[in-house]
């Protein structure tokens, strides 16, 4: 008694299944003019998205943003892209050259912070201006009779700049100071970290 009743209820089940899935084709064939009888099942997307362009300067290599619609990635030889209108925040740019002796230099930007947004309007086109130039200071900070030195590198909206050849750091720059008189003079060496 009951196997039979087991078979009964997954036979009402199964059927109850197969009416589901008649159901929601039908209501899908309605509202979905690409989809007719015979064709088997074809999701055509609605797509209630605006869309704007984006440009960016022809010697970034790479770019990063992310925004409400996601992580987006723009590769080398796109210069421009089509995004899905909103706001975006840039998470990375790179450039990249070769010296005459075959180096590839890298300058890389990232940590933006959360005060970098930009807008991509629908049906507008937003031009960045990121890369270079970027900006190297050097700070001197006066500590009783000893002195001490930093050098940082920003790009133009603040980020920390990278900067590798043949994907690897240089050598640290170096530090040449002399007073009025000549009678002090020596040259230094930054040190990373």
């Amino acid at each position: 008694m009951r196997n039979k009743n087991n078979i009964a209820l997954a036979a009402g089940i199964g059927i109850f299944g197969v009416f589901a899935i008649l159901i929601a084709w039908t209501v899908g064939t309605a509202d979905n003019p690409e989809v007719t009888q015979g064709e088997g099942l074809k999701f055509a997307a609605k797509s209630d998205t605006s869309y704007g362009i984006i440009r960016l300067p022809e010697a970034i290599s790479r770019f990063e943003a992310d925004g409400a619609n996601g992580l987006v990635t723009i590769e080398p030889g796109d210069k421009s892209e089509r995004l899905p209108a909103g706001q975006y925040h840039i998470r990375f740019w790179k450039t990249e050259r070769k010296d005459d002796g075959g180096n590839t230099w890298a300058l890389t930007g990232y940590y933006f912070g959360q005060d970098n947004p930009f807008e991509i309007k629908d049906g507008g086109e937003t031009k960045l201006d990121v890369g270079e130039p970027i900006i190297a200071t050097v700070g001197a900070r006066n500590a009783g009779s000893s002195y001490s030195f930093n050098q940082v590198i920003k790009g133009r909206h603040d980020e920390v700049i990278e900067l590798t050849r043949n994907g690897s750091r240089p050598e640290p720059p170096k530090l040449h100071i002399k007073n009025k008189d000549g009678s002090y003079e020596r040259t230094f060496s930054f040190q990373y970290g």
